[in-house]
């Protein structure tokens, strides 16, 4: 089989771009306090992010159906899901002192319900020692060739928890069309909530061919997660921005994303389903 990283090395650059071009316009024309734009117009940057987590699905055609780098032992991708997992886990638990004061007095917190202050603590820390598990069992070998390779119940919590830190951006920090940073938030949440999707086919369903979506999937995930929130999360807690929790979010959001570009690298790769000449 030859292997063709082609499309993984065009990812890996354009992430860096973003990265850097990002991180400019946050430095020089954005406002820091509000997250307004100081000069030229906020759609060029939404078109500029949006086809970050859209235009990946073009070349995903010609990923591999099967990605033979993830049938068994991927020590790279362990490595990123374990960083990932414990820094959610982590963000998970410094969160639960502020559950048990919202529960003692709710009448103080209208906006902020203990349901949603408990879902706060119990989504990141159980998506994280999902993430951390599965990273653990990437070096001894959790691929297609095992067979049975998980509970689908308990990988429920992984896009539970996505799915959620979703819906925290959108309503408790309103995606305002000006706001920048708020609207960036809630599409690279989106693009972590479409990757932890895809990401359980490849774990729960073998010889289930995804590589096409894992692809497309982990590119925008990267793209957005790592590429764009990651330096804004990096920039915010500089300037004070963010408490610890939302800090360790966001850089595991950061460490998704890095999951994202090795699947995407390894769906660039050798597909398992070629027949060696």
């Amino acid at each position: 089989m030859k292997e063709k990283r082609l499309h993984g090395v065009v990812l890996l650059l354009v992430g860096v771009l973003l990265a850097a071009a990002h991180t400019a316009d946050l430095l020089l024309w954005t406002e820091t306090e509000t997250g307004f734009a100081l000069a030229g117009s906020v759609w060029v940057r939404y078109v500029v992010w949006l086809a970050a987590l859209l235009l990946p699905y073009l070349p995903a055609r010609w990923a591999a159906a099967q990605p033979a780098a993830l049938r068994d032992r991927n020590p790279a991708l362990g490595v990123c899901m374990v960083l990932t997992g414990v820094l959610l886990v982590l963000s998970g638990a410094l969160t639960f002192p502020a559950a048990q004061l919202v529960t003692q007095f709710p009448g103080l917190f209208v906006s902020y319900s203990p349901l949603a202050a408990w879902a706060d603590v119990i989504t990141p820390v159980l998506g994280g020692l999902w993430l951390a598990a599965y990273g653990a069992r990437a070096f001894a070998g959790f691929g297609i060739r095992r067979e049975r390779l998980g509970s689908p119940v308990l990988a429920v919590v992984l896009p539970l928890c996505m799915l959620w830190r979703l819906v925290w951006r959108f309503q408790f920090v309103p995606a305002s069309l000006q706001r920048l940073p708020c609207t960036l938030r809630v599409l690279s949440a989106a693009a972590a909530l479409l990757f932890a999707v895809v990401l359980l086919k490849v774990f729960l369903v073998p010889g289930y061919a995804c590589g096409h979506t894992l692809f497309a999937a982990g590119a925008g995930c990267f793209l957005l997660c790592t590429g764009l929130e990651l330096p804004q999360t990096l920039y915010e807690a500089a300037n004070g921005m963010l408490t610890t929790p939302d800090l360790l979010t966001g850089l595991g959001l950061g460490g998704f994303g890095l999951c994202g570009l090795v699947c995407a690298w390894a769906a660039g790769g050798a597909d398992a389903t070629e027949q060696e000449e």
